[in-house]
């Protein structure tokens, strides 16, 4: 990063209808999709953490989780979390509209991943103390 340069950050934060989601996690199986959820692109971190100037948006998304290539099960008692997940692959495709300007992925069918995890976890009070 070059001095003077500050990080930029993108980040969204909606409440999707229920039916966005439908998950297996023990079956490896997830898909998270949504379409034409209005956002505000603040177009860098510094107005969104200032609460702008920003540009009403829209975007839609489609994130599908698939297979097992691993099961992870976790408990720490010290800090009260556990959960169980699957590791395994996930593929995505993405649109936005800001203003007059559209950005567009490729398709999901050639997206990949390094690394994908889908599960369960309790923490804090949700977590069993035995």
């Amino acid at each position: 990063m070059n001095p003077g340069i500050a990080p930029s950050g993108l980040f969204w934060t909606s409440r999707l209808p229920e039916k966005s989601v439908h998950a297996h996690p023990a079956a490896g199986h997830a898909v998270l999709e949504a379409h034409d959820v209005h956002v505000r692109d603040f177009h860098d971190f510094s107005n969104a953490l200032g609460g702008g100037p920003s540009l009403p948006a829209k975007v839609s998304f489609e994130v599908r989780w698939s297979g097992i290539d691993d099961r992870v099960n976790i408990t720490n008692r010290s800090n009260d979390f556990g959960g169980e997940f699957v590791r395994n692959s996930a593929q995505m495709e993405w649109s936005a509209i800001v203003g007059d300007f559209s950005f567009v992925s490729d398709p999901l069918s050639t997206s990949s991943s390094s690394f994908a995890e889908l599960g369960t976890e309790r923490n804090g009070s949700f977590f069993p103390r035995r």
